[in-house]
């Protein structure tokens, strides 16, 4: 009998390590390299509806296939050597473009510098417009039948049917620059130019930044080197001056809106009323304590009234342009923090505030669409959030929020991370969600009724056949006694009497969130092959971070860093309170904001970790952008106690454990010189740093290039802690 027991004891030892062998191991190579590819989970591409009809369309490796929400089967609608036989033979497809249906019955797309239509029922193609290959920053009109585009510092545009261009700007020079993002891409501006919605204007934005700090970037590329000059407005320095134009393609005139208030304000959200009359600009001031929604003439730039004001004893960041209602155009949704969390408020243009729409602790994260009648919007937002269990945080649903009444619908059930695509009638939805046990589905629900109508992918894990460890979720008590949302990866054969050495990745810092309740929870697959090294790695999203409500985001008011190392601290305290970790063997490791915390953390506890990697850290935030670092820092004059209390590049001397800081030689974010003022300090005190520099590389190492910034990473930790393989 003992015999016996022993030989199937034997035996399941043999085929637990025979199902072992058989996974296959993560390479930092194939994490970096394939996390788009081989371990994405099954996604369907190109899927968008066709307007007007409940079906949609997709792509199925060379052919364009159509469906619809019922039992309709799967059609071709047409394939690659179909388009490729209605092309010049000069100009053939090596794949299927990217397409937007214009209308139920004709699509259009790009290649080789002409925008073609087809009619699928006719199988007939056409040439629409042709595009200057030149061009940058192209933003075609809602009919697709005009271009506006820039090249060097002016702005043109091109219209169907017109042979020659017709060029709107003439000043653009050095230090002048038209049609292009201004204020460095903060609050919520991601583009120059703003069509109306009838095409026959265009609204720009104009930036004299003649008056800023040009700042040289080194390119190797040339022999001899190389400077690329860029202006880069520092904290409390002369910022740039923007004003914004509306050029009237019918008269080919120009006239710029006549904004009020200090010329280096900033003028965010640009958006148009459904007539093309009105152009509205949501001011900031500078001290970003300040907004207005301005309504102005777009034919002749006057000031018609402010709509909205509102105030803020630390900061206001507006995010989001106007929705105007196509039904009802004198009304529009506008989004605001007032109450506490992002929700959306029903102004009428000559009434004022009609109702808040919605409200409680949860927050609107983006705005869907509205339905085919425009009695609801339906809204991307998170989970009610507990303050003592904030889970609700980690998770993205999709909402009906009906105008008129401002009731709230919840549309999804299943707990994780949902996005929505909804119907042009508003009636149905395409949900593509994932969660920590779902690694992706694509689903069509009923936005009227609820319910699900249809899957269209339940993916597989594409990790099933890897070897991996595990990830769990845990909440962790932080500053002020607030819950903070957390992450810890466990290697694979996880052993609870072990001691494991502790990788924490971090950023804490505004408008990014690290935990979610999404496949990976969040985490990148380099993450899941260090744990494979042996490491338990962590990360936790503390104060400053989005998605938590305006207090838990202010706490780091005028001391930017501070609050959040505390988390952090907290943290490693959690940690070290589990039996399976070894404090003495701690890491950490984080880029820009968390290259600055990362460094933040090696000087001002100079015991916690052994090892740190700063990735473009920032040093001193009085050398960082005036558009961020005013924001929660106030300028240097107004709150010098916060700059030098958050200040890094005099404190080298307090560092005592090994430092590796990495900068892009082309950061324009955050500038090289940050760490080369920490170095010049290190030097000066006899402090001993590592530091490596990617040529030619902006603000972080993309591309192949990726691979070998996270080998130098990892490497570096192994070798400081002792640890690794």
């Amino acid at each position: 009998m003992l015999r016996s027991l022993v030989l199937s004891a034997l035996a399941a030892l043999v085929l637990i390590s025979n199902a072992q062998e058989k996974l296959r191991e993560l390479t930092l190579k194939d994490a970096i390299l394939k996390g788009n590819t081989e371990f994405r989970p099954d996604h369907i591409d190109g899927l968008q509806w066709i307007p007007g009809l409940d079906q949609y369309t997709f792509v199925k490796e060379t052919t364009l296939m159509r469906s619809g929400t019922g039992k309709m089967a799967e059609l071709p609608v047409v394939n690659v050597e179909q388009l490729n036989a209605l092309l010049p033979k000069d100009a053939a497809l090596k794949s299927l473009p990217e397409i937007s249906w214009e209308s139920a019955s004709l699509f259009s797309f790009e290649h080789n510098d002409h925008l073609y239509t087809y009619d699928p029922a006719k199988n007939a193609l056409a040439e629409r417009m042709l595009l200057d290959p030149k061009a940058e920053r192209s933003d075609m009109d809602d009919a697709k039948r005009k271009v506006a585009y820039t090249l060097g510092e002016d702005l043109y545009a091109r219209v169907t049917g017109s042979a020659e261009a017709m060029r709107i700007t003439n000043d653009g020079t050095d230090g002048i620059v038209n049609g292009r993002s201004v204020h460095r891409e903060e609050y919520g501006i991601t583009k120059g130019t703003f069509w109306s919605p009838t095409g026959e204007k265009l609204a720009f934005y104009h930036m004299d930044e003649s008056m800023v700090t040009p700042y040289f970037l080194e390119d190797i590329k040339t022999q001899p080197s190389s400077f690329k000059k860029i202006r880069y407005p520092m904290a409390g320095q002369s910022s740039h001056h923007v004003t914004l134009g509306v050029f009237d393609l019918a008269t080919k005139r120009t006239v710029f809106l006549k904004t009020s208030g200090a010329p280096d304000d900033y003028l965010t959200n640009i958006s148009w009323d459904p007539s093309g009359k009105y152009v509205f600009i949501i001011h900031l001031n500078r001290a970003t304590d300040h907004l207005r929604v301005i309504q102005y003439d777009a034919s002749n730039g006057a000031l018609v009234k402010t709509l909205v004001e509102e105030q803020d004893k630390k900061w206001l960041e507006p995010q989001h342009a106007l929705t105007f209602l196509k039904k009802s155009p004198n009304q529009f949704i506008y989004w605001s923090q007032q109450d506490g969390h992002w929700h959306l408020y029903l102004y009428d243009i000559n009434k004022g505030l009609v109702r808040q729409l919605t409200k409680g602790s949860w927050v609107v994260k983006n705005i869907i669409g509205l339905g085919e009648k425009e009695a609801d919007v339906f809204v991307e937002g998170t989970d009610q959030i507990d303050p003592k269990d904030p889970k609700g945080a980690m998770e993205t649903h999709i909402y009906r929020v009906n105008l008129a009444k401002g009731t709230t619908t919840k549309l999804t059930r299943e707990p994780g991370t949902h996005s929505g695509k909804l119907s042009s009638n508003g009636r149905y939805l395409i949900d593509t969600w994932s969660s920590l046990t779902v690694p992706s589905r694509v689903e069509i629900i009923d936005t009227q009724k609820g319910g699900l109508l249809k899957t269209l992918v339940n993916s597989k894990n594409p990790l099933a056949g890897v070897a991996v460890g595990t990830i769990e979720f845990v909440k962790v008590p932080g500053e002020n006694g607030d819950v903070l949302n957390a992450r810890i990866i466990k290697p694979k054969n996880f052993d609870s009497r072990q001691n494991y050495p502790v990788l924490v990745y971090v950023y804490n810092g505004p408008h990014v969130q690290l935990v979610s309740n999404s496949f990976l929870g969040g985490a990148s697959l380099w993450m899941l092959q260090a744990a494979q090294r042996g490491y338990l790695v962590f990360t936790m999203d503390g104060h400053g971070s989005e998605n938590r409500g305006k207090d838990f985001e202010q706490v780091v008011f005028r001391q930017l860093g501070v609050t959040e190392v505390k988390d952090q601290l907290h943290g490693t305290d959690f940690l070290k309170s589990l039996p399976y970790v070894d404090a003495s063997r701690m890491a950490i490791h984080g880029w820009s904001f968390g290259g600055h915390v990362t460094t933040a953390l090696m000087l001002r506890s100079p015991d916690t970790f052994k090892a740190g990697v700063a990735g473009g850290p920032v040093m001193d935030w009085d050398m960082y952008e005036v558009m961020y670092t005013e924001r929660y820092m106030d300028t240097p004059s107004e709150n010098p106690e916060g700059y030098a209390l958050t200040k890094h590049i005099d404190k080298a001397e307090q560092l005592k454990n090994k430092l590796l800081l990495i900068t892009g030689g082309m950061d324009d974010t955050v500038l090289p010189e940050h760490s080369y003022s920490f170095l010049k300090n290190s030097i000066e005190k006899g402090v001993q740093v590592d530091f490596f520099e990617y040529p030619g590389h902006g603000h972080n190492v993309r591309g192949k290039d990726r691979l070998h910034l996270y080998t130098k990473v990892l490497d570096y930790i192994d070798t400081q802690l002792g640890a690794g393989r």
